[in-house]
């Protein structure tokens, strides 16, 4: 074979470094930078995974919250609102019937609307979160034909209805409340449902069949120009086909050729009387964040938590009694059952002890230390011999006895 032949064989054969080849040199010199660098990123996006994760899963439940609030009005007893909580089925029924049903988005919509309208109106006022102040109540007053209040606190009922007081929380009975009252619109209503709030004015409606409150479910003044439901769910969407329900909200809300429904919210709150808690002007969907992030937050801190790091040495300056110690380990070799063990360690210690008092070397064997017991106690080598070199007891009961022996034996030697 040729030079130039033998010297591709050669290199043919050359056995190539172990190892993956990623991120090796380049046969031309230049590094493998892609290789490299694609490594890293793998290496990274592992160590970072579960963050990853995390913020995946919380940027798909703060984009579904969004996408997920719709723009319907879900407020209670809301004209607009098709839930089972709604009114939109009263408000409905009421434009079907000729009725101007208004919906003033704020309260100064809400007065100039009253304004206009005049003597041909109803003032509809639902306000159970009270977001009304006192002066703004008593600018309503009197701009309505009629005053319809549903479940009122004792401010509304004292700026809006002077002549009606409230008489507590409704008794609970199955039984519907049967009007009993000389009002054209309860007795075009009959019965109703029985819930929510009694209240006594001049004209009481639908007692409690009980006769347990003075009050009643509908109260009015004298004319009539102010009513009071006490039950909100008389309008719900839910209830309102219930009995009588229909009958009596339509007739209270449809005897003006304009319904100004009126449902104040935070807005309408005077400034000097604003909420200092700011959530209230907060979306919805922030307080399913807030819980998802501490839910989050506490998975962090279990996973972390759980991950500790390694030992470190460190020289404390522990100092314990020597009879703790015996007495631990005296413990240990009882629950192992290691009788010949504990005789080893006591034969080894009495032995060690033996020859310090006897001033025997560090080098002296048993067979020294038994001679020097034998001279120092005069007892015969054979016998000194059996406990210091002789059998183990095989035994607890032994053990004792053989502890006790060796024992006196060194008690000897010290008095010797």
């Amino acid at each position: 074979m040729s030079a130039p032949d033998s010297g591709i064989a050669a290199a043919e054969t050359v056995p190539l470094p172990p190892g993956p080849l990623v991120g090796r040199a380049h046969p031309d010199g230049g590094p493998s930078a892609p290789a490299g660098i694609w490594t890293t990123v793998r290496s990274r996006l592992r160590a970072w995974r579960l963050w990853i994760i995390l913020a995946l899963v919380l940027c798909f439940v703060v984009v579904l919250g969004i996408l997920g609030s719709s723009g319907d009005d879900d407020a209670a007893l809301s004209p607009a609102n098709p839930a089972p909580g709604g009114a939109m089925a009263a408000a409905t029924i009421l434009r079907e019937q000729g009725v101007d049903v208004r919906t003033p988005g704020s309260y100064e919509e809400a007065l100039a609307l009253l304004e206009e309208r005049g003597d041909q109106s109803t003032l509809f006022l639902h306000d159970p979160s009270g977001f009304l102040g006192p002066e703004q109540l008593a600018d309503l007053f009197g701009l309505a034909a009629r005053q319809v209040l549903v479940e009122p606190d004792f401010v509304q009922l004292a700026e809006l209805a002077p002549d009606i007081r409230s008489a507590g929380v409704f008794p609970e009975q199955d039984t519907p409340l049967d009007a009993k009252c000389p009002s054209p619109d309860a007795a075009a209503a009959k019965s109703i449902d029985a819930g929510g709030f009694a209240y006594r004015a001049p004209v009481i409606c639908f007692p409690a069949s009980d006769g347990g409150t003075a009050g009643g479910a509908y109260a009015a003044n004298g004319d009539g120009s102010v009513v009071v439901l006490g039950n909100s769910a008389l309008l719900a969407n839910e209830s309102l086909a219930n009995r009588g329900n229909a009958a009596l909200a339509l007739r209270t809300l449809g005897s003006t050729d304009t319904l100004v429904w009126y449902l104040p919210t935070v807005s309408d709150v005077p400034a000097a009387e604003a909420p200092g808690d700011p959530r209230t002007l907060l979306p919805g969907w922030v307080d399913p964040l807030l819980l998802w992030l501490l839910v989050i937050a506490a998975l962090a801190m279990l996973w972390r938590g759980r991950r500790l790091g390694p030992l470190a040495a460190e020289p404390l300056p522990v100092v314990v009694r020597s009879a703790e110690t015996a007495e631990g380990r005296a413990r240990l070799y009882q629950d192992a059952h290691a009788t010949d063990r504990a005789a080893a360690t006591l034969r080894a210690a009495a032995l060690a002890r033996l020859a310090v008092r006897l001033r025997l070397g560090p080098g002296s064997s048993t067979d020294m230390v038994v001679r020097a017991v034998a001279r120092s106690t005069g007892r015969p080598e054979h016998e000194v011999n059996s406990l210091l070199n002789g059998t183990l007891p095989d035994g607890d009961a032994a053990l004792v006895q053989w502890s006790q022996d060796l024992q006196a034996l060194e008690e000897e030697v010290t008095a010797s």
